[in-house]
């Protein structure tokens, strides 16, 4: 047994678990009303289903069919009543499974029986702020944090099989249909598994136990079963969202795999009085009663030009937006910049908006410093070691949403899925003693330690 464990991993284990669910019931009884708030029309989009009228708008008097929310929250929402004992108890369950999918997927990884370091990680996403604050939220927060715990979970333990492809494959639908940002998640880690191997990353010194510089080949490696690998993970994934794509086709008449949100959330970060007041301007966010305002206008003046429908509306948000940064193209550098700094904020929000006092709120950037900076180190390690390709699967979810947000719209939160991957790099990355198994080398079998249950 590890030393760093006085009493057995099991109790370290389902204290965590314990500790996870306790801050999170703290959070839902100090804010009880917020568990109904219905921010994002996820709970009116899912009474609409409840009371038969099929996915649509809430608050019409003639049912209107909607794909501006990604349907798979709403639907799991629908299984709860709508109640705050509903919203809480799932909510609850999807943490406890992310914890323990983040421990298994860096025990996975290490190969090895200490415990050290899955618990690090499940201590990370379980204590992560923004994810208990949005526990006690019907928001999406909870449910893709889960599902990214799972996803690297089984990328990470997955063998090459059909099988294993398949399943992997249905977890990216899964999460497809939870948030489209993922898509870009996807098509990176497919790339890179196509691409660059585990064993694509050498040192110049061979696989030894003393690397020299690292190098990184590229090219087709096992190029067929990769490939195949890679081809039934994407089709699998288009078979999981091909319903709500065919349902968007009878309705709209297109087939529209996403949501008929990305214009606005693409003209919501690229319109001159955001770039006026934010960006150039020096406010910390984008609120009240500007924001207000400008989306009046802009529905004011599509009113005006007679664009009705929220698929015309979202792709005359959508050319807006683009023509403003090719109109602006150094501005719009400038406002990439300014996300990718909003993306990594140490800090969750102002006091004011947050409601946690400015004291609190240090020590929350005191932490989240710790984290970015152990994410960092960890990275440095893994590449000196020649072990970058094998946490791609990590890299290329985490990656995949920077990338998204640093031209949609941008807060703190919107990293809020990618939380489990940033805890199992650090885990996986900080270990002191031991590595990550090379291309073809099998983990080192564990000795019978009770596991996490």
């Amino acid at each position: 047994m590890p030393a760093c464990f006085p009493t057995s991993p099991r109790f370290w284990w389902l204290s965590l678990l314990g500790l996870a669910v306790m801050l999170r019931l703290g959070v839902m009884v100090a804010r009880p009303g917020q568990l109904t708030t219905d921010r994002d029309l996820y709970l009116g989009i899912a009474n609409e289903l409840r009371e038969g009228h099929g996915y649509s708008t809430p608050g019409t008097a003639v049912p209107t069919p909607t794909a501006f929310r990604s349907p798979l929250y709403p639907l799991l929402l629908v299984g709860t009543g709508g109640s705050s004992t509903g919203i809480a108890v799932l909510h609850l369950l999807l943490a406890l499974l992310m914890v323990m999918a983040t421990g298994r997927a860096v025990k996975k990884l290490s190969g090895g029986t200490d415990q050290c370091p899955p618990l690090l990680a499940g201590g990370i996403v379980a204590l992560d702020p923004l994810l208990l604050l949005y526990s006690g939220q019907p928001m999406t927060e909870t449910l893709c944090s889960c599902l990214s715990a799972v996803l690297l979970w089984r990328m990470v333990a997955s063998e090459e099989t059909p099988r294993s492809a398949m399943v992997e494959g249905l977890i990216w639908g899964l999460c497809l249909l939870a948030r489209p940002t993922y898509a870009v998640g996807l098509g990176m880690s497919v790339l890179g598994r196509v691409c660059v191997s585990r064993g694509c990353i050498e040192s110049d010194s061979g696989p030894t136990e003393s690397p020299g510089r690292p190098r990184l080949r590229f090219g087709l490696v096992a190029g067929g079963p990769r490939l195949r690998f890679g081809l039934v993970v994407v089709m699998t994934a288009l078979a999981v969202v091909s319903p709500w794509a065919i349902r968007n086709w009878m309705v709209f008449g297109k087939p529209i795999v996403t949501t008929t949100h990305g214009g606005y959330t693409l003209w919501l970060a690229n319109n001159p009085v955001y770039y006026a007041e934010v960006v150039e301007g020096g406010d910390a966010a984008w609120g009240g009663e500007s924001l207000h305002r400008w989306q009046n206008e802009t529905n004011t003046e599509m009113d005006r030009l007679g664009i009705h429908g929220e698929v015309d509306r979202d792709q005359w948000q959508a050319t807006r937006a683009k023509q403003f940064i090719r109109d602006n193209p150094w501005r719009f550098v400038r406002a990439c910049l300014h996300r990718a700094v909003t993306f990594w904020s140490i800090f969750p929000g102002r006091s004011a908006e947050t409601g946690v006092p400015v004291p609190m709120l240090w020590i929350i950037a005191v932490g989240y410093a710790a984290v970015w900076v152990g994410g960092v180190v960890a990275l440095g390690r893994l590449w000196l070691q020649g072990r970058v390709a094998s946490v791609w699967p990590i890299l290329s979810l985490i990656l995949g949403f920077f990338v998204v947000h640093l031209v949609y719209w941008t807060d703190v939160r919107m990293r809020a899925p990618i939380m489990p991957a940033m805890a199992v790099l650090v885990a996986v990355g900080l270990q002191s003693t031991r590595k990550l198994p090379r291309e073809g080398e099998a983990p080192a079998e564990p000795r019978a330690t009770p596991d996490i249950h």
